[in-house]
């Protein structure tokens, strides 16, 4: 405690007199009045501040709106925003239209345009379907329409009329028309209202997902047989595609006979009707305009595949360039009853690994080259293999092959060393995939490579130098060969969008198909030239 001077302790020895009370009065009103004024300069000062973070506030907003305006977003030309919207629509956002048209006025300027309401999306079951479809084809106004009808087997045929009696209203309109209903009878009732006449329809696709519960399709009763009759060249001249997706193959042809690709896809099911060659073969053989077609059967079926008891049987589809086979080995049976002289693509694909067991597969397909000598430029074998001797007389076979995949194969090194140049089979060969070769070396990738790059001293280059190679897990391809590959070429990552089946499906995407060459060879890679591709 701090100690007092004198004149203080004289001070408080003795009562102050009135001067001394009324003197530290007068100091006391001094400062408080001197309080006061302090406390009116700093409400003047709060007062002041909020003043400024107002001024600050504004100033922010409208830097905000400039910023806005700046951004990528905004400044997007009205013709990407609409392209934009309608894919958002295609990929299964129904309701973008009216979403993206409450962002800011561009947008729903943008959002206004016919094409983006030009995918009409109608669910029975919705609520106010009616009123919705109606909507929706009023903004669609004019535009190309792209119909999607789905029915559950809760819809009456009178909601069906009903409905589709106001679609058909556009049907001049119509680009595409995709039917999904649970049962053959219900997809019945919707093309039993499609009259009249569809200029501009170019794909159609129908997927039911169960058969009549009466069992009626066992005779052909509920096979859709509609599509021929409604969607026939004279009342739809411009359709091409057709996807047509069931738990039971068709008894009677029912495709109109001028589209160019057919999807057909049969589901698992343990329908009473036996999946044949003999269908197939009928469900084809009107259908000569086709120039891509695609089989996907199903592997869990009551009866077993019944083959084509005339093995002189040919169907004839000369157009044909694409062919694409889906479903149990047996099913590759159907080759040799198809004649296509113009097939460019062929991709095999089985639901069965059985590796050399799929002993009718190379037969069959070797039987098919035979007759039809058609120019393959791809073949595609996805857990399809063949045992030595039928690779090398289908490789024999294949003088123009630019492209072979192979997935789940026990392809040997030395069938492959029957590709290398000057004067190799195969000599247009340019890309190779390989997944899962578990035999193949990666030193006989390095010869092939290098040999296709030799010149023959007599006749010059014989062969096409290899362009690509896609190497995804195997076992024997290793680090030193990829480098190897390197010194000879370009070595890039790249895959194939679009056209990628392992991809599509994802089965080379999950732990047992992780590949073995690693990111960290890609800085040593790169530094090299020519052109070989390493897909991972």
């Amino acid at each position: 405690m701090p100690l007092l001077t004198d004149e203080e302790r004289l001070q408080f020895r003795v009562e102050p007199t009135p001067e001394v009370v009324q003197a530290a009065r007068d100091t006391i009103l001094q400062h408080e009045l001197s309080i006061e004024a302090i406390e009116e300069r700093i409400q003047g000062l709060l007062v002041q501040v909020r003043d400024l973070r107002y001024d600050q506030a504004k100033h922010r907003a409208a830097i905000e709106r400039c910023s806005g305006i700046l951004t990528l977003a905004r400044r997007l030309p009205a013709e990407l925003l609409i392209k934009i919207f309608m894919h958002c629509v295609e990929d299964g956002w129904t309701p973008a239209p009216l979403v993206v048209s409450h962002v800011c006025s561009a947008w729903r300027n943008a959002a206004l345009s016919p094409k983006v309401w030009s995918h009409v999306y109608v669910r029975c079951d919705d609520a106010n379907v009616l009123d919705r479809t109606q909507f929706w084809l009023k903004m669609a106004s004019t535009a190309d329409l792209h119909i999607t009808f789905a029915a559950s087997w809760r819809i009456t045929q009178r909601e069906i009329n009903r409905l589709m009696a106001l679609l058909t209203t556009r049907r001049a309109q119509w680009r595409s028309l995709r039917i999904e209903t649970e049962t053959t009878r219900h997809a019945e009732s919707v093309l039993a209202q499609c009259r009249g006449v569809f200029p501009e329809l170019r794909e159609l696709s129908v997927k039911t997902s169960a058969s009549t519960p009466d069992g009626s399709e066992v005779d052909g009763t509920s096979d859709l047989e509609l599509l021929l009759e409604i969607f026939n060249a004279e009342r739809a001249p411009r359709l091409a595609t057709v996807s047509y997706v069931s738990v039971i193959i068709p008894a009677v042809p029912i495709f109109p006979v001028h589209i160019r690709h057919l999807d057909l896809r049969i589901q698992d099911s343990l329908n009473q009707r036996p999946l044949s060659t003999d269908a197939i073969l009928s469900i084809l053989e009107p259908l000569t305009e086709l120039t891509t077609l695609t089989f996907s059967m199903p592997f869990i079926y009551i009866h077993p595949f019944v083959p084509e008891p005339d093995s002189t049987r040919v169907v004839s589809l000369p157009n044909l360039t694409s062919l694409t086979v889906y479903g149990p080995t047996d099913l590759n049976e159907l080759l040799p009853h198809i004649h296509a002289p113009l097939l460019r693509r062929i991709h095999l694909r089985s639901l069965e690994d059985l590796g050399y067991r799929q002993q009718p597969v190379g037969p069959s397909l070797m039987r098919f080259l035979d007759l039809s000598s058609p120019p393959i430029e791809l073949l595609d074998l996805h857990d399809i293999d063949f045992d030595p001797e039928t690779f090398a007389a289908c490789f024999t076979a294949l003088p123009d092959l630019r492209e072979l995949r192979l997935h789940e194969s026990s392809i040997s090194d030395s069938t492959i060393q029957l590709l290398n140049g000057p004067r190799g089979l195969c000599p247009r060969l340019r890309k190779l995939d390989l997944r899962w070769c578990g035999m193949l070396r990666g030193r006989t990738l390095v010869d092939l490579v290098q040999s296709r790059l030799a010149v023959d001293e007599l006749a010059g280059a014989a062969s096409d130098s290899i362009e690509e190679v896609g190497v995804i897990n195997c076992a024997f391809v290793l680090e030193d060969d990829v480098l190897d590959l390197a010194r000879m070429t370009v070595c890039r990552i790249v895959t194939r969008d679009g056209d990628d089946y392992c991809r599509s499906i994802g089965c080379c995407s999950n732990a047992r198909y992780r590949t073995r060459l690693r990111l960290r060879h890609m800085d040593q890679l790169a530094g090299h030239h020519r052109d070989l591709r390493l897909v991972l």
